[in-house]
This record gives structure tokens, C-alpha cells and sequence, in this order.
């Protein structure tokens, strides 16, 4: 694609935000107030590592970065992995290392055999892929000491990981989609609300080329298919759909915290069980003023409590359709394995039983029902 001449640059080599076109510029401001405002991140003396496949999405992140990096007070460098599944990713892999160099910024570029591991370990390229590129990513992190991992994801990515989530089975308030800022993960996506075709522009204005993975249009990928056969549809019946995922993921963003907090300090209230290390108890105090919508997401946080098993929905809503009957000795299992006892007895003032019992045992071997509605099935990219 032919390249118009660079714009006024850094000693570096970034354009300054100064001397961008006015809808550039205005994009980059933006990448910053999501960044700063809505997410409250400062970047200050911190190096950010921009995931860069070459791709429009990361171009423009990596592009706004760069340009923002004298403003953020961050140092920024790429990393970008050949995955070696087509005989083009080498050249590819070579005009991300010049498109870096045309910005002024330091690139690692690596090259793994991802077909032969997937082979090897019995994996789909997919899974092959993204567990190999986020293990590059990680050594390249440390090998900068960046403290920052960003990829390109822009609100269409955001709407289709919405679709996966509700296909999938995922409740409120993960079903508002991917986290911005994943503090656990270290992982930024500074273009999250925003729309491809404002990308599209950006690295338009700048000049900067970029290439389109063939993989992206493969059927056989669920994303690929939701990009473009269901996505297209719902645009087509609500062409603001896309402005509404944001909407949604910034009242799932609010409400995410709000649960959090309240479960959180009614978690802390749980006591250990004698006799059965690792066990909570549930007391029936706690448990008996509290809404239905709160009991679910404190069952769900003590099963979580008791370490990897997911908790379905279908098993959250038998113990409490057991634990409002009033009857104690029931037993709910989940996975893990781990099980949900409702306590005998009854202690005044309070009527009821006596509490709910979390623990992980092998009575809860028992299989999940095929097709049992998970109570959070986030996916991660």
C-alpha cells in the first residue's frame, strides 16, 4: 500500500502530538483520558510493552503510545512474535521491526515453531498460538523490565468477546466483557472503547503501513465467525450497537466493583470449621438478612475461596433453593471437587439452619449435568 511522507518527528522518531492532523491528535488525547481518567492508570515511570502483531489495531495503539509516551511520562517498546504458520510471517515480522524503527522505538522480534508445538502437545494451533505468544511476551517484559503488557483490542474485539460470553454461558456482570486494565495480568488495552474505524485513521494520517492475518477470516475460529457473521447482523439491526457494549461495559465495570466490595466484606465474616482444614462456614446469621442476588455471589466466592473448580450456575441455585427451605443436611456438590452442606439445627434468634458449610471433598466428584449454564464463563484473550 503506497505511504504518504512522515509526519514532523521526535529525536526518537514519534510524531508530536503537536504536529498531528487535528482527528489524530484528538484520538491520542482520548487513548489518554481512557487511560488515565476512566481507568485511573498512571503510566508514570513505568516501560509499557505493546503486544504488536503488525495488525491495524496494534499499529495504532503502538503509533498513540508513541506519540503519548512524553505526556504519560512512560518509555514504550514492541515485541513481535513470528509464529512461523505461513510463509509470510517472516516478512511480516521484518516491517514490524522497520515500522518500530520509523517510530523511534526498540522491538524484540522472536520466532517460535507453533504448528510443531501443537502437534507435540496435542493443542489447537489457537491454543498453540496464544499460549506461546504470551510466554514470548512475558520474557520480553522482563528482558525491558516493563511493568505494562498492551494489546489492541478496539470495541469491536469488545463486543465479540460480549457475544462469547453470553454463548458461553456467562453471567452479570462478566457478560459486560474483558477487563481494560488487569492489574493480576499486568494487561492494558488502551483502545478498548474504541471503534476500528478511528484506528484505521489514525495510522492513515500517520503513513504507517500494516498487514491483515489470513487467519482472521478462517471459519473455523468462533471469533471469526461471531466477527463476521453475527456482529455484522446486529449492526445492521442497531447500527449504534457497538456505542451500547460500551455503555454496557462501563455499568458492568461499576457494578463488578460495587459486588466485589460487598462480597468481599461478607466473605471476611466467615468462619473456619473445626476439625476440617480449608472448610468455611457460612453462618446462618450472615446469611438469612441478605438478598437472594447476594447469597448466590457469597456462595459462588467461598466455593471459589476453596481453590480451581468452577462454580455452575445450576449447582449456585439448588443451594439456595436448599438453604431458603429451611431444612438442614442437604448436600450440593460442585466442581473441584468440593461440596456445600446445609447445617442442622437452629439457633435463636435466628430460624433456619445453622449455616452452609464449604469444603472440598471427593463426595463432590459427581459430574456436572452436560450443558450446565457456567455462573462465569469469562473468556480471555
Amino acid at each position: 500500500m503506497p505511504v504518504p511522507p512522515p509526519l514532523a518527528s521526535t529525536a526518537q522518531g514519534a510524531p508530536r502530538l503537536q504536529d498531528l492532523p487535528p482527528r489524530a491528535a484528538h484520538f491520542c488525547l482520548g487513548v489518554e483520558r481512557f487511560v488515565r481518567g476512566e481507568l485511573g492508570l498512571d503510566l508514570g515511570g513505568r516501560t509499557v510493552l505493546v503486544a504488536f502483531s503488525g495488525g491495524l489495531d496494534s499499529t495504532a495503539l503502538l503509533a498513540a503510545l508513541a506519540v503519548l509516551a512524553p505526556r504519560l511520562g512512560c518509555a514504550v517498546a514492541a515485541a513481535h512474535l513470528d509464529h512461523g504458520l505461513r510463509p509470510a510471517s517472516a516478512a511480516e515480522a521484518a516491517a514490524a521491526a522497520r515500522a518500530c524503527a520509523r517510530l523511534g522505538l526498540p522491538c524484540e522480534v522472536g520466532r517460535r515453531d507453533v504448528g510443531a508445538l501443537a502437534a507435540a502437545r496435542g493443542l489447537g494451533l489457537e491454543e498453540a498460538a496464544r499460549e506461546t505468544r504470551y510466554a514470548f511476551l512475558a520474557e520480553a517484559m522482563a528482558r525491558r523490565e516493563a511493568t505494562v503488557l498492551a494489546v489492541g483490542h478496539v470495541l469491536e474485539d469488545l463486543a465479540e468477546d460480549v457475544l462469547m460470553r453470553l454463548v458461553r454461558g456467562a453471567g452479570w456482570p462478566q457478560l459486560g466483557g474483558m477487563r481494560a486494565w488487569d492489574a493480576e495480568r499486568r494487561l492494558l488495552r488502551p483502545l478498548l472503547l474504541t471503534p476500528r474505524a478511528r484506528a484505521r485513521a489514525l495510522v492513515a494520517a500517520l503513513g504507517l503501513p500494516w498487514t491483515e492475518d489470513p487467519s482472521n477470516a478462517d471459519p473455523h475460529f468462533l471469533r471469526n465467525r461471531v466477527r463476521h457473521g453475527v456482529l455484522p447482523q446486529l449492526l445492521e439491526e442497531n447500527p449504534n450497537f457497538l456505542r451500547q457494549v460500551a455503555t454496557q461495559w462501563r455499568l458492568a465495570r461499576l457494578d463488578a466493583e460495587q459486588f466485589a466490595a460487598e462480597t468481599a466484606a461478607l466473605l471476611a465474616r466467615a468462619e473456619a470449621v473445626p476439625g476440617a482444614p480449608g472448610a468455611l462456614l457460612l453462618p446462618g446469621a450472615l446469611l438469612a438478612p441478605l438478598a437472594p442476588a447476594q447469597r448466590l455471589r457469597l456462595f459462588k466466592a467461598a466455593l471459589e475461596a476453596l481453590g480451581p473448580g468452577q462454580p455452575l450456575a445450576e449447582g449456585l441455585f439448588r443451594l439456595e433453593r436448599a438453604w431458603a427451605s429451611g431444612r438442614g443436611g442437604g448436600v450440593v456438590q460442585f466442581p473441584g471437587p468440593k461440596a456445600a452442606r446445609i447445617q442442622s439445627g437452629r439457633t435463636a434468634p435466628t430460624p433456619g439452619p445453622r449455616g452452609v458449610v464449604f469444603a472440598r471433598e471427593a463426595a463432590a466428584r459427581a459430574p456436572a449435568r452436560p450443558g450446565a449454564p457456567k455462573a462465569d464463563a469469562a473468556s480471555r484473550k
